[in-house]
């Protein structure tokens, strides 16, 4: 049992002790306040869920997020990129906070001031490394909540031509042509398979069946710290897939082949045979080839592969199976991000639904 005193000052003074026996101590303003906090330290103490409220107040949050960090087993993308939110948007803020000062307030505050100067994705990545850690040191028993609990962040609507998608025809005639010649056949593998980068830039021979007409993604291409290394596996499980191989997809790879050193492994490697590095690509052949197309100058080489899912749905082919093909491990992913109608797709379906309607006849008849 614990017992409330009064102080010299006109405070009054909370005793106890905790689980492992230890006396403790915390003053506090008023009586009532006292009696309050006493009943819930024993309540907590009787759940099992005891925390000692000094325990937050002695370790700072740079410190715990090393050891937070140490402890984790991610894969080393997800590693790189945590590490890169910490070191940018947190620890200059909280770093030199004790957890136990980290209030609700305070971090509702901060997510004001960073949606002032940051995209809303950013704001959130940034609260999420925040709430992970902080969710850590409750586990730990250093805070008694997660104060990250409840924030409102800004919102993150995208603009609505934020996504852009090219026809088919807008490809053949105006992108494709424009890209450098030792570059098309990786351009129509992105547009023609819907392949993320890294499993275009990771793509070997031996999982290219140019016979057969399809392709194995087996194998990406991750860049570390300035490194890129080869990972033998996908983003992941249902990102291992075979896909099929259009026509046009075929006739250019077999070009690219007979181009190519007959011992390359990669399909799209670089003459020394290492992986292709997306900034040197994009300065080198993407930059330049969108703007000698007329397209949009903000077109990625990521939208070409909305390109191609929304090229799909838009023909028919089932939602399941666009999904299979782009490796989604749930449906609702291909449906929320990728199937924006490409606008020769729109214009003619909508068209074609008043198509049997002649302008003369609704406009003489006489409603009978």
């Amino acid at each position: 049992m614990g017992w409330v005193i009064p102080t010299p000052a006109g405070t009054y003074r909370v005793n106890w002790r905790d689980p492992a026996g230890k006396q403790r101590a915390k003053t506090l303003r008023t009586k009532r306040e006292a009696k309050a906090f006493l009943a819930q330290v024993e309540a907590d103490a009787s759940r099992g869920s005891y925390v000692d409220p000094h325990a937050g107040r002695r370790v700072l949050l740079r410190d715990f997020a090393a050891d937070w960090l140490a402890g984790r087993t991610v894969e080393a993308t997800t590693d790189e990129r945590t590490r890169s939110i910490l070191r940018t948007h947190v620890l200059p803020h909280w770093g030199g906070w004790p957890l136990a000062r980290i209030d609700h307030v305070s971090v509702q505050q901060w997510v004001r001031d960073l949606a002032g100067r940051l995209a809303p994705a950013t704001v959130a990545k940034a609260v999420n490394v925040l709430s992970l850690i902080l969710a850590s040191a409750v586990r730990s028993q250093l805070l008694t909540v997660n104060p990250c609990s409840g924030l409102l962040l800004p919102s993150n609507r995208r603009a609505g031509d934020s996504i852009l998608t090219v026809t088919r025809e807008e490809f053949a005639s105006k992108l494709l042509p424009a890209v450098p010649a030792e570059y098309r056949a990786f351009v129509c593998v992105a547009a023609g398979c819907g392949l993320r980068w890294g499993e275009c830039a990771g793509l070997p021979w031996d999982a290219v069946d140019l016979d057969g007409a399809e392709l194995r993604v087996r194998q990406v291409v991750v860049e570390l710290s300035g490194r890129l290394d080869v990972r033998p596996y996908p983003k992941s499980r249902a990102g291992r897939r075979t896909v099929p191989l259009p026509s046009f997809v075929v006739d250019a790879l077999r070009a690219h082949r007979l181009d190519q050193d007959a011992a390359a492994e990669l399909a799209f490697g670089t003459r020394t045979g290492t992986p292709l590095r997306r900034s040197n690509f994009r300065r080198q052949a993407w930059a330049p080839a969108v703007a000698h197309s007329g397209l949009s100058p903000r077109l990625r080489f990521h939208d070409l592969r909305h390109s191609y899912a929304t090229w799909l749905v838009s023909d028919g082919v089932p939602i399941n199976v666009v999904s299979r093909l782009m490796g989604h491990e749930q449906i609702s992913t291909t449906l929320n991000r990728y199937t924006h109608d490409a606008r020769d797709y729109a214009d003619l379906r909508v068209r074609a639904v008043f198509a049997g309607l002649a302008a003369d006849d609704l406009l003489t008849s006489d409603g009978s």
